[in-house]
């Protein structure tokens, strides 16, 4: 059995960043603390140390099907999370690799992609930019349970343009919220008081273009027609959304940048940081 190369977001907490990398402890804290977040698992920075130059993970290969086998999906997301991740004064958000509706058989593909992406000129200048030391330049890697979105997007718990910290903001649409999250959509926005819930203003976003996983792959397709002119989320939606985001915010004390995404009635949390400059 190898020691302290995979581990279950059940046993993974927010102080354990230097192992699991900043997605994997926000995971693992939300997880635990009770909120929808879907499971998975996190290969950590001693697996990236030892295995990451090798290229042949052997054993850890094995351990890591395992792990897959156990959260009875087909279909998982994989996501980088380096350790110098989503501190309060930086993010590393769109600088490395992730992947959405994995399948078993290019889990291992992609977790080696991931592990590589701290190498890409775009992390390296990155990191240089922050001071961050080549010492910490190390990834895990994050392998959950895939949410099949119907809609998704982004939220942040306090108006990160006036630092009104009693106004939430919501960015939704159609499909996996990849295309947002790369500002390739102009998405529905939504500004929400944090206290009263009172909608004080939502604007209707121009999205032609969805994300889905159709015929074995990510693929682009078009808005249904009937849905073009409506709202992604309805104002019951958006009151459960800021609840959600208020527990967040109330578990870490600070406001918080979250993704979300919808499936099947429910909301699910797929990632939270600090929201930074």
């Amino acid at each position: 059995m190898l020691v302290n190369y995979i581990k279950q977001f059940k046993d993974i907490y927010k102080n354990e960043v230097l192992e699991v990398g900043g997605k994997g402890a926000a995971l693992g804290e939300l997880y635990n603390g009770g909120l929808p977040v879907p499971p998975g698992f996190v290969i950590t920075a001693n697996a990236f140390r030892e295995f990451a130059e090798k290229g042949i993970l052997g054993e850890l290969g094995k351990e890591i099907f395992e792990a897959f086998d156990q959260l009875e999906t087909n279909r998982v997301a994989v996501r980088s999370s380096a350790i110098a991740e989503d501190s309060n004064s930086a993010s590393w958000a769109g600088q490395l690799e992730s992947y959405l509706n994995v399948s078993k058989d290019n889990l291992i593909e992609n977790i080696q992609n991931c592990w590589e992406s701290i190498e890409t000129d775009r992390a390296l200048d990155y990191a240089d930019s922050q001071n961050t030391n080549k010492a910490d330049l190390v990834v895990a890697v994050v392998v959950q349970q895939m949410v099949a979105a119907e809609v998704a997007g982004v939220m942040f718990t306090i108006n990160p343009v006036s630092k009104n910290d009693d106004e939430v903001i919501i960015e939704a649409c159609f499909g996996l919220g990849e295309l947002l999250v790369q500002g390739m959509i102009t998405p529905d926005d939504y500004l929400i008081n944090k206290n009263s819930l009172e909608i004080i203003s939502k604007e209707l976003g121009s999205q032609t273009e969805m994300l889905v996983f159709k015929d074995g792959r990510n693929q682009e397709v078009p808005v249904p027609e009937d849905l073009i002119s409506e709202f992604v989320l309805t104002d019951s939606q958006l009151e459960e959304l800021v609840e959600l985001g208020k527990k967040i915010e109330s578990h870490y004390n600070s406001p918080q940048d979250i993704e979300w995404a919808r499936e099947k009635g429910k909301f699910y949390i797929v990632q939270s940081r600090p929201i930074t400059a």
